[in-house]
């Protein structure tokens, strides 16, 4: 039993930690799989017509990139904090529910 929870609490912590980098982290201002500098735009084109779709510069780019990656971090920090709680009512349920001898 011991070793489930020790097992839940540290994937917990950890995997919180890792969800909490993606959070904190500065993302890269990325236009497909270019990285744009500042002062640069990022222009999308249609597939059918060959027309502009969308232009934005390098600040919007890091902006949604770094929203995308939030969501992500904020889901992961969750599990986390899930399998830090399970570990944690599992020992609670231990001392609780031990056999005295």
């Amino acid at each position: 039993m011991s070793v489930v929870v020790l097992v839940l609490l540290t994937a917990g912590i950890w995997i919180g930690l890792v969800g909490k980098e993606m959070i904190v982290d500065e993302p890269p201002a990325l236009c497909g799989s270019r990285i744009l500098e500042e002062g640069q735009t990022c222009e999308r084109y249609s597939r059918s017509t060959g027309e502009t779709t969308d232009s934005f510069g390098a600040e919007e780019a890091a902006s949604r990139q770094d929203t995308a990656k939030d969501v992500f971090g904020w889901i992961v920090v969750a599990v986390g904090g899930t399998l830090t709680l399970a570990g944690g009512a599992l020992v609670v349920m231990a001392i609780k529910y031990r056999e005295d001898d």
